[in-house]
């Protein structure tokens, strides 16, 4: 397993017998006060086998003035040009500053996706006093099917538009 930190996103990687798993812990301050659509983060498995790459993006947004509520999104899209079906899943844990949880998990997944595949989960109507406690969301994406048990020359990069961090090579 490889870390880094992207300003305020740590992140971590592992390989798993058919598959990886990329971990995002976004770390915030008062989701409360503005909208905010953050940085969609890169991901790139250079699988030997079946290499993929994935955007994540993040998104809190008011609901409107009138229902004083807001929406927590988060999106990843399958963006590499191979035909070949992997399964893919998402989980979004939302945490305090006490490290329990604040709002009820996102999760999602889709059995065969190829390229431009997109899979999305949703909080909504969340509640101004709720959203300020939250102080972290923990991404948790899989990506399977995509070698099997024996291909453990697998590689993982995570990136935005100005930073590179490698996670793993093995």
């Amino acid at each position: 397993m490889a870390e880094g930190d992207l300003k305020g996103v740590v992140t971590s990687s592992e390989k798993l017998l058919n598959g990886h798993i990329v971990i995002c812990l976004f770390n915030f301050y008062r989701l409360d006060v503005i909208k905010r659509t953050f940085f969609p983060l890169k991901y790139d498995t250079e699988c030997r086998t079946i290499p993929t790459s994935w955007k994540i993006e993040l998104k809190c947004e008011h609901e409107s003035d009138v229902c004083e509520s807001y929406d927590f999104s988060i999106k990843l899209k399958r963006q590499d040009s191979s035909g070949h079906r992997v399964k893919a899943s998402l989980n979004a844990s939302f945490y305090d500053t006490q490290g329990e949880p604040a709002l009820y998990p996102i999760s999602a997944s889709k059995e065969r996706m190829i390229n431009d595949d997109e899979l999305e989960g949703i909080v909504y109507c969340i509640l101004p006093s709720t959203l300020r406690e939250v102080a972290a969301v923990e991404v948790k994406i899989t990506i399977q099917k995509c070698h099997g048990e024996t291909d453990w020359h697998c590689a993982s990069k995570l990136n935005t538009e100005k930073n590179n961090i490698n996670l793993s090579k093995l």
